[in-house]
Order: C-alpha cells, then sequence, then structure tokens
C-alpha cells in the first residue's frame, strides 16, 4: 500500500477553504440581481395592467386608509362604480380654486346621480364640494397597505444614512468591530428619521367646537395607538386614523395644546423594548464573540509539508 498522495489531499480542503468565499459572493450577487430583475418586471407588468398606487398624506378617510398608508387602484373599466366605493379621483376643480394644481384624491362614492359622483371622506363631516365625472376617476381602490406609505417615504433617507454607515465603517478592520459598528450606526439613522417623520405618534386636530364646553376633534396619523391629552387632563385613546374628541377647558379658542402619547398594551411595550434593545444586545453579542474566538489552526497557511512514503 502506498500513502504518498496523502500530502495531495491535504492541500484540497485548504485550497476550498480559499476559493469559497468567492462563490459564495457570486452566488448571493446573482440571487440579488435576479431578485431585483423580477421586481422590476412585477412593477412593469402592473403598471401595463394600469394599477396605481398613492401615498396616503392627510386623514380625510380615517380607519378606512389612514395616513401613511399605500392605496392601490385599478381603472373601472366597464365596471359600474356604485354608492360605497372608494375611488381615486382628480377633482374638476383645485382646492381653494385659483390655478393651483389639482391632487389626486382618495374618498367614497356618496351618492350617483346622472352618472356623476358625490364623494366624502369617511372622515369628514360633510361631502366634497364638487361632483366627479367617470372621467376623473382615476381608478377603483382594490387593496390599503398600512404602513407602507410611510415606508416609501423614510426609504430614501434610511438608505442613504445606512449606506453611509457602511462606507464610513469600512476603514474599520474587519471582523466583529465593525459588523458591530455598523450595526448601531444603522439603528442610530433609522432612529434619526423615524424621529423626523414621527410614523408611530401623531395626530391632527381638525377642528374646535366652541362654546361653554369647547370640544376639540382629532385624528391619530400615526401607526400606533395613542392618548390625545387636552390642556385640563382629559384624554381620548386613539386607534390609527381613528377620530376622537377631547374636551377643553372653558373659554379655550383655536389655540389649543394637545400631547400624543403612545398607549400600548404590556406586551405591546415589551415588543417594543425589545426592538429598541437588540441592536445593542446584538453589537455586544459579536464583540464577545471575536474576543473569545479561538484561532483556527487551519487558517494558518504554512509551507506544505510532504508525508513519507510507506510501501507495502
Amino acid at each position: 500500500m502506498t500513502v504518498a498522495e496523502t500530502g495531495d489531499a491535504i492541500g484540497v480542503p485548504a485550497a476550498g477553504r480559499r476559493r469559497a468565499p468567492g462563490r459564495a459572493v457570486r452566488v448571493r450577487l446573482v440571487v440579488t440581481v435576479a431578485v431585483v430583475l423580477l421586481v422590476l418586471l412585477g412593477v412593469g407588468a402592473a403598471t401595463a395592467a394600469g394599477v396605481r398606487t398613492f401615498d396616503v398624506r392627510t386623514p380625510s378617510m380615517g380607519r378606512t386608509a389612514p395616513v401613511g398608508s399605500l392605496v392601490v387602484t385599478l381603472p373601472p373599466g366597464p365596471d359600474r362604480l356604485a354608492v360605497g366605493d372608494v375611488i381615486t379621483f382628480v377633482p374638476p376643480v383645485a382646492e381653494g380654486g385659483g390655478t393651483a394644481p389639482r391632487l389626486p384624491y382618495t374618498h367614497r362614492i356618496s351618492a350617483v346621480e346622472d352618472g356623476a359622483f358625490t364623494t366624502k371622506g369617511d372622515a369628514n363631516g360633510a361631502a366634497d364640494g364638487w361632483t366627479v365625472s367617470r372621467a376623473d376617476v382615476v381608478g377603483r381602490v382594490v387593496a390599503v397597505l398600512p404602513g407602507a406609505g410611510w415606508a416609501l417615504r423614510m426609504l430614501p433617507w434610511s438608505v442613504g444614512g445606512v449606506g453611509l454607515v457602511w462606507l464610513l465603517t469600512g476603514l474599520l478592520g474587519a471582523g466583529a468591530p465593525r459588523t458591530a459598528a455598523r450595526l448601531l450606526g444603522s439603528a442610530a439613522v433609522l432612529a434619526g428619521v423615524v424621529t423626523v417623520f414621527r410614523p408611530f405618534a401623531a395626530l391632527v386636530v381638525t377642528g374646535v367646537d366652541p362654546g361653554t364646553r369647547p370640544v376639540a376633534h382629532v385624528v391619530s396619523t400615526g401607526l400606533l395607538p395613542i392618548r390625545v391629552v387636552g390642556p385640563s387632563g382629559a384624554s381620548d385613546r386613539l386607534l390609527s386614523g381613528a377620530v376622537g374628541q377631547v374636551p377643553l377647558p372653558p373659554g379655550s379658542d383655536g389655540a389649543v395644546a394637545l400631547a400624543a402619547r403612545l398607549d400600548l398594551s404590556p406586551l405591546g411595550w415589551a415588543v417594543l423594548a425589545l426592538l429598541c434593545a437588540a441592536p445593542l444586545v446584538v453589537g455586544a453579542l459579536l464583540a464577545r464573540s471575536q474576543s473569545l474566538r479561538v484561532p483556527d489552526p487551519g487558517d494558518t497557511e504554512g509551507p506544505a509539508t510532504d508525508l513519507p512514503a510507506v510501501s507495502s
């Protein structure tokens, strides 16, 4: 028996290990390109079919389409539009008149007469001051994606900030410190973007009823449940898009000071705390794993050693 070839066999795994990272990068690149192409193909096909999306930025539709939602529409085609349908349309006149640009609205059809539609926002007290023809209708709403509008608004800032973090942390040595720095830096960027856009807890005052017992009408424009607190301590708990009323002190005019506070269940607070602490915990674990790492003798390349040939 001859085992002189054993030395060559020992060298194969090391070479395989050296080539593996390159193959992994190529595989990730191919998968990423394939996913991007599939997404672009899907977007192109949907656009060709007449699918349109609109970011909801006003609270007029209340719980049906809260602020920060993305509404998806399809052309109505020959289908009949009826009372109760939610449509996206361009009004025949600009809001307030004049030469202001006509922006698309998403409201519900409240009446149909002679082929024309009267529309109204679910959270509005009165119908719109115009009549919409079929030619003004962009599409009928077929889906509402809560929070997707917020995500699209924050995406460019988030991607740009995280990209800058990755570029700057590239100056650090490879390993757990760089990974931890990128994780913490990305978390800081996202926290800053969330602070600026305020997608979780916010409100809009839609009006104030004066009198001996004034009341403020408010709409929640954030994603999470909030408690709206007035100057006198009176409060109202609102879900995303919900309309509420907060009593005000006697003699209050239009200048009211209301506070919006998160109002979560104990489980909700626990989940929020875990999400906030996750970057710190993961970063600490990565740093600890780096400090406890034992060098792998197989990673150290040295001169090849030939085993003696043994014959039998």
